[in-house]
C-alpha cells in the first residue's frame, strides 16, 4: 500500500522544543507530538511536497540553544491506517482543571465522570487539551464568575482552532458564543466538533479576523501566539465589554511582558498571570 503521510522527526534540545512546536502548529495547523529527544509531526504527502522547504526554514529559524547539537530531521512514509493508529495512540482522555474531561471521539463515552465532557476530533486544527496553553485557557474559563448568571454571559474565542474553548464555554453556561479563525479548514473542523458535542445551536463559527466581528463580549479569549496577539491587540481589546474579562495565551514566558505592555497601553488592567511549563496566560479586566 502506498504511503500517503510523511512522518517528520526533528531532534532538538528540550529548551527549544516548545518554541519549535509552537511555530510548527502555527505554520501548518497540526498537532505536534513531543518524543524523547525532539518532536514528531505528520503531514500528508502532497502537503509535505509543497511545504518541505518552508518546514526546513522554520526549523533553522528557531534559535539554537548554547551547546545544542546540530538539529537533525528525518522523513519517512506512513500508510494512512498506520498514521491514524499511531496518532490516536497519543490522544487519550484528559482531565483539565476541576470540571473538564477532554476525550477523543474514538474513545468510548465516559461514564459517571462527574465532569463536563468535551469530545474532540482535532483534524488539522490546533486544540486537543493536551498542550499547556489549551489547558490554561480551559482553567481560566472555568474560573470566571458568570456561569449561570442572568443575563447570560457572552464569549468570543479568537483563533478557535478545533473549537475546544468555545465548546468548553458552552458547557459552562455561556450562551452567546462566537468562534473566529482565519483558517477555513480550522473553522470546518470546529463546526464538526461543535456538532459532535450537540452544541450547533449554541456556538457561531466564522472565518474572520477580530476586527470583522462586531459587538462586545463579557469574556474574550485568544490562544494563538505573541506576534499575532500584539498585531491584533487593538481589535481584540475593542471586543471586550467594559467590565469584561480577557485572557491571552500561546505566549512564551520571555514574551509575556511585551504582550502585557501592549494591552495595558490600550487601557486593560492586568488581572493575573498563570504559567504551565514555558507557557503563560495573561488575564485582564476592562
Amino acid at each position: 500500500m502506498s504511503a500517503n503521510w510523511t512522518c517528520i522527526d526533528i531532534s532538538c534540545a528540550e529548551e527549544a522544543a516548545d518554541v519549535l512546536a509552537s511555530e510548527l502548529c502555527e505554520a501548518f495547523g497540526v498537532s505536534v507530538e513531543f518524543v524523547p529527544g525532539g518532536l514528531r509531526v505528520y503531514l500528508r504527502e502532497d502537503r509535505f511536497a509543497e511545504d518541505r522547504e518552508r518546514l526546513l526554514r522554520i526549523v533553522e529559524a528557531v534559535e539554537a540553544q548554547p551547546g545544542e547539537a546540530p538539529r537533525k530531521i528525518s522523513f519517512s512514509g506512513v500508510p494512512d491506517e498506520d498514521w491514524s493508529r499511531k496518532w490516536k495512540e497519543h490522544f487519550k482522555p484528559l482531565q483539565v482543571g476541576h470540571r473538564f474531561l477532554v476525550t477523543p471521539t474514538w474513545e468510548p463515552e465516559p461514564r459517571d465522570s462527574g465532569r463536563l465532557i468535551i469530545r474532540i476530533d482535532p483534524g488539522r486544527a490546533f486544540g486537543t487539551g493536551h498542550h499547556e496553553t489549551t489547558r490554561l485557557c480551559l482553567e481560566w474559563l472555568e474560573s470566571l464568575p458568570w456561569k449561570g448568571s442572568s443575563p447570560p454571559a457572552s464569549l468570543l474565542d479568537v483563533g478557535t482552532g478545533s473549537g475546544i474553548l468555545a465548546i468548553g464555554g458552552a458547557l459552562l453556561g455561556f450562551t452567546e458564543i462566537v468562534g473566529l479563525d482565519n483558517d477555513p479548514e480550522a473553522v470546518e473542523t470546529a463546526k464538526e466538533n461543535v456538532l459532535l458535542n450537540g452544541l450547533s445551536g449554541r456556538i457561531r463559527l466564522l472565518c474572520a479576523q477580530p476586527e470583522e466581528q462586531g459587538g462586545q463580549f463579557d469574556a474574550v479569549i485568544s490562544n494563538i501566539e505573541s506576534g499575532p496577539l500584539i498585531r491584533m491587540a487593538k481589535a481584540i481589546a475593542s471586543r471586550v465589554r467594559a467590565g469584561g474579562k480577557l485572557a491571552l495565551s500561546g505566549i512564551l514566558a520571555e514574551q509575556a511582558d511585551g504582550v502585557l505592555s501592549e494591552y495595558v497601553r490600550l487601557g486593560l488592567a492586568p488581572a493575573g498571570r498563570n504559567a504551565a511549563g514555558e507557557w503563560v496566560l495573561l488575564s485582564f479586566t476592562k
